[in-house]
């Protein structure tokens, strides 16, 4: 009777052991389902481009064994994908777009998550923007603009995804340095902006240079300056802000984030894979097509690089007066 007891007793073990076996070997096969993407702004912006062309990327190169789907949830200034994306706490199959409205809708005070509610897991990439008009505009450079919205205030409509968002921050810079006001009106994404532009809706917007050359080259906008140190070698045309008398540079990353809390395991895993998307022919193709500079920065660095870039935003905001009332 003991030695039957005795060998219950093993096969109990033995049978743990094996479970315990099981749940190691399940934990170490991420991903087992496809990894969903939340865009925050709507279809044909930056971030909708830039989400779809590495998941183009992933299909195509078997980056994972699992396919990385796109699916958009623009609103309220990314709001709705921010917060979406941090109710799925250690879930590592959501995946979030994070450029400069990651940071400037929580500190508006949008949504109640923040930094804290999602793990940094790469960034790819910075652009410079650049400011354009319709062809038929009776504008002709930077400086027309500024003469204009000092002679008429608030009059010169601009559009944009979001308020506090890269397009909203670089007509800020522009008031800011040239002393004018505009008038910011808030699309759901660029595609949206792009539309109003070319029919005439809009007085001027602010693109990434991706979606501005595309729009110059096919005769649609009037591309009127680029808001970096010196001129970019794909539109040597196109003279900087710098140029045409307004002190303005600005550049916008583009990263990911994931849920908080994720395990340790899938942010390697995704950091990994990211890291070698980063040297595909398709992801080199996206920098050349949208003028895009390589900016790598693993999970930990960007962390750092967004709590700093996050401080730098808190004092754009509050000076737009956007910021949270306490």
């Amino acid at each position: 009777m003991k030695n039957l007891s005795r060998l219950f007793v093993l096969l109990l073990v033995v049978l743990f052991v094996a479970i315990g076996a099981g749940n190691a070997i399940g934990a170490g096969s991420y991903p087992s389902k496809p990894i969903t993407l939340i865009v925050h702004a709507g279809a044909g912006g930056g971030s909708d481009i830039f989400s779809r062309t590495l998941a183009a990327g992933f299909e195509k190169d078997k980056l994972l064994p699992q396919p990385i789907v796109v699916e958009n949830k623009p609103g309220g200034s990314g709001a709705i994908a921010f917060a979406y994306v941090a109710n799925k706490k250690k879930d590592p199959y959501y995946l979030l777009t994070a450029v400069t409205s990651f940071m400037t809708t929580p500190l508006m005070g949008l949504t109640p998550v923040g930094l804290k509610d999602f793990t940094p897991i790469a960034n790819f990439a910075f652009d410079e923007y650049m400011l354009m008009v319709n062809p038929k505009s009776k504008y002709k450079s930077v400086r027309d603009i500024v003469a204009d919205a000092k002679a008429n205030p608030k009059k010169i409509t601009v559009g944009g995804t979001q308020l506090g968002s890269s397009d909203s921050v670089c007509a800020y810079l522009i008031e800011k340095a040239a002393g004018v006001q505009f008038n910011f009106i808030v699309f759901n994404g660029g595609g949206e902006v792009n539309a109003a532009l070319l029919g005439g809706h809009i007085d001027i917007a602010v693109s990434n240079p991706g979606e501005a050359l595309e729009l110059s080259k096919a005769g649609k906008v009037k591309l009127l300056g680029v808001f970096a140190d010196k001129r970019l070698p794909g539109a040597p045309d196109v003279p900087t802000l710098k140029e045409q008398g307004v002190n303005v540079t600005y550049v916008q990353n583009r990263g990911l984030v994931a849920p908080a809390d994720i395990p340790a395991d899938a942010r390697k895993v995704l950091e990994e894979a990211f890291a070698k998307y980063m040297k595909t022919e398709i992801f080199k193709k996206y920098l050349e097509d949208n003028m895009l500079s390589p900016a790598w920065m693993d999970g930990v660095t960007f962390g750092k690089w967004l709590e700093g870039e996050n401080t730098k935003y808190a004092v754009i905001v509050k000076d737009m007066g956007l910021m949270k009332k306490k």
